[in-house]
């Protein structure tokens, strides 16, 4: 009789797992972080919620704060994992700028524990969708944000946020519920969620990037199913022409080029779309990764690019640093009044 075949992603998620040093059993809070970052919790709704933070020595006069969200079924640990792609530049950017790095974890849909690895975020797709979980995470963060801001002095007109995948779509949420708490924003491979009601635009228009791989197999670029009910999304071009409109951008100056394909081999290029900010809106940068799946595009992290990751989450592009990219646009864009 023959063994059960067992689903490659349990094999991901295991690897992952032992690398990040949080294999199966009672899990601790990690005294052996690298220097400046801390893991720490509060209490919300009741409950433990935790996070990692990076804390630049000495702390700059009003630091600007990078809010990173994890994907799901991941952690605040996996910006740590010798398997993570690009998103490990934030650590990088982070020392180097002097940049206070905030990683909340999310909470485990199933069992609700808020400590763990196996985690997601409340993000605008049904309750109904697997892996959505129905904690309140906008209070959770807004809260999170007003504690850390305050105790360190943050500049308040240099708060970003950003996330892939599950993190991407609770950016989204983040930036149409609490536009004003943010300067700015960026979305990795995530589109809006396809629903009957609809999406209420913004109360303020926040600058915000977009990147999408045409080749991504779980978020897929036409819309439909994310995974294989993890909820319907639109498709990344009409996530971004909502966005266009719900910022007030100005579609009619549209800046669209291709950038230069400087690793071939990749079979991998990258547009980018720009749509400038009109006098009362906020600009909205698109990155079509073109032949890129469902990973931050990165010329310096190899990341979960190899045979069997590349059959679940599709090819890595070699063309940009996208966390680069997304820290770029941060730092271009105008302060509004919010």
């Amino acid at each position: 009789m023959k063994s059960p075949r067992i689903p490659l992603y349990i094999y991901i998620t295991f690897v992952f797992m032992v690398l990040s040093g949080c294999a199966a059993g009672k899990i601790t809070p990690n005294p052996s972080l690298p220097q400046g970052w801390t893991e720490e919790s509060i209490i919300h709704d009741d409950q433990t919620r935790w996070y990692r933070i990076y804390i630049p020595d000495p702390v700059p006069d009003n630091p600007a704060l990078v809010l990173y969200l994890h994907g799901g079924t991941l952690s605040m640990r996996s910006l740590f994992s010798r398997l993570v792609d690009g998103t490990k530049t934030w650590l990088e950017i982070a020392e180097r700028e002097g940049v206070v790095l905030l990683v909340p974890n999310g909470v485990n849909p199933e069992t609700g524990d808020t400590f763990g690895n196996d985690q997601n975020w409340n993000d605008l797709r049904p309750d109904q969708a697997a892996g959505q979980s129905t904690v309140d995470d906008v209070s959770f963060l807004l809260a999170l944000l007003d504690e850390v801001a305050f105790e360190l002095s943050v500049d308040t007109d240099r708060i970003y946020v950003t996330g892939a995948s599950n993190g991407g779509f609770m950016t989204y949420r983040l930036l149409i519920e609490a536009p004003d708490r943010f300067s700015a924003g960026a979305a990795f491979i995530a589109n809006l969620p396809d629903l009957d009601s609809g999406l209420p635009f913004p109360d303020v228009p926040t600058p915000l990037m977009i990147a999408n791989g045409t080749d991504d197999p779980l978020v897929p670029w036409d819309g439909g199913v994310v995974g294989k009910d993890r909820g319907m999304v639109i498709s990344a071009e009409k996530t971004v022409d909502w966005w266009v409109s719900a910022n007030r951008a100005d579609p009619n100056q549209l800046i669209s080029r291709l950038l230069p394909d400087n690793n071939p081999d990749d079979h991998c290029q990258v547009r980018m779309d720009y749509y400038p900010a009109t006098e009362e809106g906020a600009a909205v940068l698109f990155y079509a990764i073109l032949g890129g799946g469902h990973t931050i595009p990165s010329i310096d992290h190899a990341g979960l690019d190899n045979r069997l990751t590349r059959r679940i989450f599709g090819p890595v592009c070699r063309e940009v640093e996208g966390v680069r990219l997304a820290w770029e646009f941060f730092n271009n864009q105008p302060i509004l009044d919010h």
